[in-house]
């Protein structure tokens, strides 16, 4: 069998080459033992080769998706540092817009609920910085922390912005439903608090003290058919007769406040009518307990009486309303 092998191994190839111009043809001769040699070294080179090629592909391949992945770090970084200044920009509006508007929580809501303005020095993350130090410096925990503490912020920060919308939406409404507008043109004849009956003066009683009563509002005398508006925004809670106050309106304007409107020669509106700051709602009359045309009006909060004139705003002239007199100076 050895010897089989030994002849096949020692057997002689011939490999001629015989070209297509007029040199000589080449001739070489070697035995089967050296030409598997040859091939199989050849063989191993060139697997080695492309393993060698292969690995270094592969290098090169890596290092620019390092290059590629280290670019894009760098810009989220950058887009990072720009969301946190756009924040630490949108906190000192916020703390600004809360000191105009005297909100009761003027701090800003993020230290109230943490104790500091959004994370510290030690906590903060320099990205740039850390980016210097080359791509395995950074840590997947470091970008998740970085991340979740700008959207914390963030999701704070639109919560008092909201917040801030809607003590501005309320104090607004709260406006519109203080009762601030002069009801009518006038005289102002009679003021809030205890005066003298001038129901009873026109009887002849004499002015002592059981003449005395207390007014519950303000009289404003006009001539007949004056127009009467509506004080604040609010909804009609009565509209019709009432003894005493004759033809009157009733109007809630929540946040506990309501106008009363009287003797009214007529009125405009009906009861669960909503109803707008200056809108008209009757003409100045005499109906009820009344010595002649004027406007009895009153303002209650939380259900009981309080003076007019701590929400109207007084004017310069010739009387308290900044009109000149016009018609009898009536009381009711």
């Amino acid at each position: 069998m050895r010897k089989k092998i030994y002849n096949v191994l020692a057997r002689r190839l011939t490999v001629l080459i015989i070209p297509q111009t007029q040199m000589k043809p080449w001739r070489w001769q070697c035995s089967t033992a050296f030409f598997l040699f040859w091939l199989g070294l050849w063989s191993a080179m060139t697997i080695g080769a492309g393993i060698v090629a292969g690995r270094h592909v592969d290098y090169w391949i890596t290092k620019a998706d390092n290059q590629v992945m280290l670019t894009k770090m760098t810009r989220l970084a950058q887009e990072m540092d720009r969301a946190r200044l756009v924040l630490d920009q949108a906190r000192g509006t916020d703390r600004q817009l809360r000191g105009l508007l005297t909100m009761a929580n003027a701090r800003d809501p993020i230290e109230a609920a943490t104790g500091v303005g959004g994370p510290t020095l030690a906590d903060r993350l320099s990205l740039g910085r850390l980016l210097n130090g080359g791509a395995a410096d950074i840590r997947q925990a470091d970008w998740h922390r970085e991340i979740e503490r700008i959207r914390r912020d963030a999701e704070r920060r639109l919560a008092s912005f909201q917040e801030i919308g809607w003590y501005v939406g309320n104090q607004k409404s709260l406006r519109n439903a203080t009762p601030s507008l002069w009801p009518a043109t006038g005289t102002l004849t009679s003021l809030f608090g205890y005066r003298f009956s001038p129901m009873r003066r026109g009887e002849g009683r004499s002015d002592s003290g059981d003449n005395g009563e207390f007014h519950a509002g303000i009289d404003i005398a006009d001539a007949a058919d004056t127009l009467v508006h509506a004080t604040a925004d609010g909804t009609v809670r009565f509209s019709g007769w009432s003894h005493g106050y004759g033809n009157m309106v009733v109007i809630d304007h929540g946040y506990g406040l309501s106008t009363l409107y009287g003797h009214t020669s007529k009125t405009l509106v009906k009861a669960g009518e909503r109803v707008m700051r200056g809108q008209i709602l009757g003409y100045m009359g005499t109906t009820g307990r009344s010595t002649g045309a004027h406007l009895h009006y009153e303002v209650w909060r939380q259900g009981r009486p309080v003076n007019p004139m701590t929400y109207l705003k007084v004017r310069s002239g010739p009387d308290l309303l900044g009109y000149a007199p016009r018609g009898a100076k009536a009381r009711s």
